[in-house]
């Protein structure tokens, strides 16, 4: 299933420099809207993340006049990037991460999967793509940098 991402999750994984880890698990299916790149932009130019390459991510337009509508609807009640992002995960059935916890209980009303940052480290140990104990450094880091988790630790994830 194709994946569109949002700032919040691809702003956590350039704060460790952690985008490779991304890139690998996700591979071609790994979308983002282009307001997401404005505001990473926006965020690397106030020095709030560092700059990273995020050339390999493909960068989507709301192209239909249906995904443009919902996006004008939605910025009432979020930000660009996540409106886009809703719009395009919506019509186009893509599986959304984020985590804005707002924006996670829409897409699930709507139907839409989703999942965020923890999601991804717990998708890397699994693909054997990082060990348990790589994927709880990066989760510490996070938290260290702002990070509001749900979790410390992956331990208990990885059980289920």
């Amino acid at each position: 299933m194709d994946v569109v991402v949002n700032n919040t999750v691809l702003s956590n994984f350039a704060l460790v420099h952690g985008e490779n880890l991304v890139r690998k698990i996700f591979e071609e299916k790994f979308f983002t809207p282009e307001e997401v790149v404005g505001e990473l932009k926006i965020g690397e130019d106030r020095k709030v993340i560092p700059k990273r390459d995020w050339s390999w991510i493909q960068v989507l337009r709301l192209e239909t006049v249906e995904e443009q509508e919902l996006f004008r609807q939605l910025k009432q009640h979020f930000g660009i990037g996540e409106s886009a992002c809703l719009s395009l995960a919506i019509h186009r059935g893509q599986k959304l991460l984020t985590d804005d916890l707002s924006v996670r209980k829409y897409a699930q009303r709507c139907g839409v999967p989703i999942s965020g940052t923890i999601g991804v480290l717990v998708l890397g140990i699994r693909n054997s793509l990082l060990s348990l104990e790589e994927g709880n450094r990066l989760l510490d880091q996070m938290i260290s940098k702002g990070y509001y988790a749900p979790f410390f630790k992956l331990d208990d994830l990885m059980r289920r």
